[in-house]
């Protein structure tokens, strides 16, 4: 189940990053009009659009490495790092070559690979919550008990 998740996701993906123009274009302004009157009232100015940005292809990427370390349970957490950080230079290499409209960039691999390793520390997380609250237990006991 989580290979073809992860399949769905990585085809969703590829749409977003090879759209031909940003796709944040649409609600550029809107955000920055929010980002000027949150800053107003108190947002810091270090929380800019570039800041929202960087954070968004974070929060894109984290589901991949949650993912992948299910969907290859046995494959070590380093290879699914560093196959997150070769499709992420993929993905900017391909905007370079055949996008006009993108802007390929160096921080954009730097938060899709840290996405990919958010995603993989956050299952990491869970997976101990979960054992220290004994479902591993419960789920060994079976349906009869």
């Amino acid at each position: 189940m989580a290979r073809v998740l992860l399949a769905i996701y990585l085809v969703g993906l590829a749409g977003v990053a090879f759209w031909p123009s940003p796709v944040d274009r649409p609600v550029a302004g809107r955000l920055q009009t929010v980002l000027f009157a949150l800053h107003k009232v108190g947002l810091p100015i270090l929380i800019n659009y570039s800041f929202v940005e960087f954070a968004s292809n974070i929060l894109m990427f984290a589901p991949i490495g949650a993912l992948a370390t299910l969907a290859f349970p046995a494959s070590h957490r380093g290879r699914i790092v560093l196959s997150a950080f070769l499709m992420s230079c993929g993905m900017e290499l391909g905007q370079m070559l055949f996008l006009h409209d993108r802007v390929p960039s160096a921080m954009d691999i730097v938060a899709n690979t840290s996405g990919a390793m958010l995603g993989i520390w956050v299952l990491g997380v869970v997976e101990d919550w979960l054992r220290r609250a004994d479902f591993d237990r419960l789920n060994q006991r079976g349906p009869t008990g």
